[in-house]
């Protein structure tokens, strides 16, 4: 499998989805600026200048569709391997796609799978970008990394640092899947947290204890028992407190 990224920088566009899209595997899209950013939901998010805006594209077996609907673990693991080098106090991962510390959001994880070989890993943090700029326009607080780090990276040097954890995260996951990410995911969640899970017909409440070996959570009930949620079934898993 090749990992050898080949990046392409853009001043401004609408967003890295669409530009990455018409790229092979292997390929990463960054922007200075990203005008018309979605998260989760389709819900926008803003890319102004300062801040890492880039999609990473990477192959897929077609034999295997399921795997890309892990891959923002994936690229969860990889991210918090990245960061973890700057010892940020309180740095965790929401399941299944955002970085936060505390309960400030610092970066978002959202996967586009626009041929049957090939998904586009998009991920955004905030570094040097104004995040009092977003007051009141997301859900959750902003946390950047130029807060946070003493000797906070560029947004270039984080998306370089970020291409070498993820290729190699990802080659960890396709040749033993999650299990082979459970160094870095079993001690990415912090302290257990009240959530609950929002699905099709229900509403489960728990401590969010985890996640099994096929990305669901595992919740644990008040009665000390412990349930786990069909990844594929949950709509939103929302943290309580």
């Amino acid at each position: 499998m090749s990992s050898a990224w080949t990046v392409r920088h853009l001043t401004e566009c609408s967003s890295t989805f669409d530009e990455a899209r018409k790229l092979p595997p292997w390929t990463v899209v960054s922007c200075t600026r990203q005008t018309k950013g979605r998260g989760r939901f389709n819900r926008v998010w803003f890319g102004e200048e300062g801040g890492l805006w880039a999609s990473y594209n990477v192959p897929l077996d077609p034999t295997s569709p399921r795997n890309w609907g892990l891959l923002p673990l994936v690229a969860g693991a990889a991210l918090m391997a990245a960061l973890s080098v700057y010892g940020i106090a309180g740095l965790r991962l929401r399941w299944p796609n955002d970085i936060l510390v505390g309960r400030a959001k610092l970066a978002g994880i959202l996967v586009e799978r626009p041929a049957a070989g090939m998904a586009s890993i998009g991920i955004g943090v905030n570094v040097h970008n104004n995040i009092a700029a977003l007051a009141g326009r997301t859900q959750d607080p902003p946390a950047r990394l130029a807060d946070l780090v003493p000797a906070c990276p560029t947004a270039e040097k984080l998306r370089t640092l970020l291409a070498h954890h993820l290729a190699e995260t990802f080659h960890d996951f396709c040749h033993g899947g999650l299990e082979a990410l459970s160094d870095t995911l079993n001690t990415a969640w912090g302290a257990p947290r009240p959530v609950v899970a929002i699905t099709d017909t229900e509403r489960l409440c728990g401590f969010f204890e985890g996640i099994e070996a096929d990305g669901s959570p595992i919740l644990r009930r008040a009665d000390g028992s412990c349930i786990t949620v069909p990844g594929i079934s949950v709509m939103r898993l929302k943290e309580l407190l």
